[in-house]
């Protein structure tokens, strides 16, 4: 098929109504008293987060360990409980379905854990693993051809059709991975949730499983919420990138503008600690040093939550927590300051942080 000259090219997901849509979302924990079991504080591990995941793209989820990302995914399949907010997939608000109802949802939102050690059942063969989802959601797959569709699926995902029978023991990191590939998808789901699915991996395989996901997702029309800490990961398999601190998402937008000109201070660190293979062939490449640590989510900075490690903030930051919205004429960024990082301005390392 030819696109004439007149016909916008669309990427992944462009021009498509969302298949997932999360709306201010807040998911707290409460933090007891030793002695009396009293709730004494809350921990906001996802203050007000939105976000669109349209039918065939990968949306990257990308932030520190405790940011965040991994409660987002658990409140979206329901493991954990929003305190207020939206999650509507596929035209149906999540946050109000019963366990019933939510587990009719989960044939078509499916998740990869992040160890393949622990996230399979060590007592079970293969074929059990996979055809257990056919066992909670029977109509899928008649009975009569599950042995049949297990090796398919085992072959699919780059596994020997052959090895069904054994237990998970008995395969690599990577081999396990790829199981925890084939039983998200037995039931054929609309979604998959990827929770930091390759970290746990050596780069090589990391590759492999990556690449796997990719063929997949052109294959079967799979649409991802792929979670990570790895930049790296992160750029090669996603089609947008939401970066998230502190519970929030600070910067929000296709690959290749949040990669080449991002906006928010934390995104600019981010990027600015990624090792380069050939240092001397990027001399504009700006060294961003953040100082101190990250603040408690029980007790997150007024205003913006990043101004405590930021070289930009001024009082405003304090007193006012920035909207994640288009700013500096680009895309959506959460900052009062958002503007692309300029190699020959002052060095963030030069700067200390303000407010």
């Amino acid at each position: 098929m030819t696109v004439s000259a007149s016909e916008p090219v669309l990427r992944p997901g462009e021009g498509a109504q969302p298949l997932l849509s999360v709306r201010d979302l807040h998911t707290t924990f409460p933090i007891r008293s030793p002695l009396l079991r009293r709730t004494v504080a809350q921990v906001q591990a996802v203050a007000g987060v939105s976000f669109d995941v349209r039918p065939g793209e990968t949306l990257g989820l990308v932030g520190e360990s405790g940011s965040g990302k991994s409660t987002i995914a658990r409140t979206i399949i329901g493991l954990e409980t929003a305190a207020s907010g939206s999650v509507v997939f596929d035209g149906r608000e999540l946050t109000t379905l019963s366990t019933s109802d939510m587990q009719s949802v989960r044939r078509d939102v499916q998740m990869i854990f992040q160890d393949p050690y622990s996230s399979l059942n060590p007592r079970r063969t293969v074929e059990e693993i996979v055809r257990e989802a056919w066992e909670i959601h029977p109509g899928v797959v008649p009975r009569g051809r599950w042995r049949e569709e297990v090796k398919d699926l085992l072959a699919r995902v780059g596994l020997n059709p052959d090895h069904a029978d054994r237990y998970p023991h008995q395969f690599s990191g990577g081999q396990r991975q790829r199981i925890g590939v084939a039983r998200a998808l037995a039931l054929r789901p609309k979604l998959i949730i990827c929770d930091e699915a390759v970290s746990a991996l050596d780069v090589s395989i990391q590759a492999q499983v990556l690449n796997l996901l990719q063929d997949l997702q052109r294959d079967l029309g799979l649409t991802y919420l792929f979670i990570a800490h790895d930049l790296s990961v992160v750029r090669h398999i996603s089609t947008r990138v939401a970066v998230m601190y502190l519970g929030r998402i600070v910067e929000l937008a296709d690959r290749e503008e949040i990669f080449d000109r991002p906006t928010h201070p934390y995104t600019q660190a981010l990027l600015s600690s990624v090792p380069v293979p050939r240092p001397w062939d990027a001399p504009e490449r700006t060294e961003i040093i953040l100082t101190g640590d990250i603040p408690s989510p029980a007790d997150p900075p007024s205003g913006c939550r990043f101004r405590t490690r930021c070289w930009k903030a001024q009082e405003v930051c304090a007193e006012a927590e920035p909207a994640l919205e288009p700013r500096a004429g680009l895309h959506p960024s959460a900052c009062h300051f958002a503007e692309p990082l300029d190699p020959s301005g002052p060095g963030p390392r030069e700067q200390s942080p303000g407010a």
